[in-house]
């Protein structure tokens, strides 16, 4: 009787640990880290990002590093999906072009850093150390398999507190194609609206690769 108590209550205090599925903020902005390691995809992007759920925008001020002889590029990306544009603005020559975005699905095509509907929680853990205080954050890991996307995966990890995106990962195992994400230094709200506001020389052309 006393070993069923036990086991009983070892349960509760797993299922009591158990997060539940969670939005992100609504606003927030971050340092991000976005590469691509695999053969003939190589790209890196260090990036000041912003993200604005509420106004269905998202804008990055990033270097990219592309190949494996490492040219770079400098560039402000600003994604509006409500007005289905998106700019690319070159802060080397100020040259700015204007390209549709156009993609499917729900919020005019805006991708939420949110845990997905369904998503498998996998642990929860620590990154740093418990034993100092403040010295670590509490993290949760989820999976997601897209059911309309052949092998699509993803793996996420959100704070506990908050539900702020820490990595995002997202792979196509029939095309070994993906995506890594990391997110450090994040902060609440907007800390520049002007980040949104494309410059007024940009013109129509083609997505720079």
């Amino acid at each position: 009787m006393i070993r069923c108590l036990s086991l009983l209550a070892v349960l509760v205090v797993v299922a009591a640990q158990r997060p539940e599925v969670c939005n992100s903020p609504d606003q927030w902005g971050a340092n991000m880290l976005m590469f691509d390691p695999f053969e003939g995809h190589e790209f890196a992007v260090r990036a000041k990002y912003y993200y604005d759920k509420t106004g269905l925008r998202k804008a990055r001020i990033e270097e990219v590093e592309v190949g494996r002889n490492t040219t770079h590029r400098y560039s402000h990306v600003i994604e509006l999906f409500a007005e289905h544009y998106r700019y690319d603005i070159d802060l080397e020559t100020r040259e700015c072009i204007q390209t549709p975005l156009n993609r499917p699905g729900a919020l005019d095509g805006f991708h939420p850093h949110d845990v997905p509907a369904g998503g498998i929680f996998r642990s929860l853990f620590y990154i740093g150390s418990d034993a100092l205080a403040g010295g670590s954050v509490e993290a949760s890991a989820w999976d997601y398999m897209f059911p309309d996307a052949g092998g699509y995966f993803w793996h996420g990890t959100f704070t506990t507190h908050g539900c702020y995106p820490l990595r995002s990962d997202e792979f196509d195992r029939t095309t070994n194609n993906g995506r890594f994400e990391q997110f450090v230094d994040i902060a609440p709200g907007i800390s520049d609206p002007s980040v949104f506001i494309p410059p007024s020389n940009c013109h129509a052309g083609k997505f720079p690769h």
